[in-house]
């Protein structure tokens, strides 16, 4: 687990970012914008109801207990991103991503950590699989009680965004900039609109960005991780250099069309939180770490087979 010098120059920015998803690119502005349009989320019911939601007695059967959402007045707050594998204006399908934000107060430290989608686990209900299988089975309500059975991890609130949204608002700050090797340049010339003509800095639309954070057969789940990082953090760069209004005009378009669970008073809350975060140290890793996961193969899928009790210590370690 290491920290960048890149997360350390902006956590209050980083913060939104994994909060809001694509619109965490919205990061940028200050925690009084944040706060001002509190009630603009999507309602996170309609993404439920467009899921399964299943109910399960495993986690209660086999002793362990659910925590109860904390609040964010309490030492450690979690929030999870999903980012829905849907190139439409809707909620349904699996989780392309899933990413933790988890603050405390109390140490002053701030986790952001993704949970690999390639991790088999298992999920309430509904055997093994793939832990993104486990939102298109149960929408979040699954989701986050099988991170909170295999890998030991409250979740208190979530925000669920879909690639619709991240295409939509790449293309709204202008494009992004990122180094490609010849390698990325040709996935992305077959598999999106616009040419490329090589590799090195290019300017991407919002088409072309999606395309490059999905890239996975090149190399590995965990390099797919990190290049969304890279299309989040040069999309934050250009709404750190609108203006004010340009950044309203922003939050407006695209916060109906994060559907999350939080309350307008735990979004105003947060917003005062963000401006307190400067002084916080900053971990990001990705789950499962090094030297706690296999490849395996089961029923035609390439997983990763995980050591959950190591993972789980991974998380307590951070966010303590």
């Amino acid at each position: 687990m290491s920290k960048t010098s890149h997360e350390n120059k902006s956590v209050a920015k980083i913060v939104l970012l994994v909060l809001l998803g694509v619109i965490v690119l919205v990061a940028a502005v200050s925690g009084f914008l944040l706060t001002h349009y509190a009630g603009l989320f999507g309602d996170l019911r309609e993404e439920e109801r467009g899921n399964a939601v299943v109910q399960s007695n495993e986690a209660t059967a086999s002793g362990e207990q659910i925590a109860a959402p904390t609040s964010i007045a309490d030492d450690v707050f979690t929030i999870l991103l999903v980012g829905v594998d849907s190139y439409h204006d809707t909620y349904t399908g699996r989780s392309d991503v899933q990413m933790l934000i988890s603050i405390n107060q109390k140490s002053k430290k701030l986790v952001i950590c993704s949970i690999l989608r390639d991790c088999y686990v298992s999920i309430p209900g509904h055997g093994n699989n793939r832990i993104n299988a486990a939102y298109g089975e149960g929408g979040t309500n699954l989701l986050t009680q099988t991170i909170k059975n295999n890998f030991g991890i409250p979740v208190d609130r979530v925000a669920v965004i879909n690639f619709k949204v991240v295409t939509d608002f790449v293309d709204a700050v202008g494009g992004v900039d990122v180094d490609l090797s010849p390698e990325e340049v040709e996935i992305i010339n077959n598999g999106s609109r616009g040419y490329l003509s090589g590799a090195g800095f290019n300017h991407l639309n919002g088409d072309q960005a999606l395309t490059y954070a999905r890239i996975r057969k090149i190399d590995s789940d965990f390099s797919r991780t990190k290049r969304q990082r890279v299309v989040m953090e040069d999309a934050l760069e250009k709404v750190g250099n609108m203006s004010l209004s340009q950044q309203s005009s922003l939050l407006k378009e695209f916060l109906p069309r994060v559907h999350s669970d939080l309350t307008r008073s735990e979004v105003i809350n947060l917003g005062s939180l963000i401006l307190r975060l400067k002084s916080f140290t900053v971990e990001s890793f990705a789950i499962p770490v090094d030297g706690t996961w296999s490849d395996m193969r089961v029923s035609g899928m390439d997983v990763l087979d995980v050591d959950y009790t190591a993972n789980r210590k991974a998380w307590e370690d951070a966010v303590s």
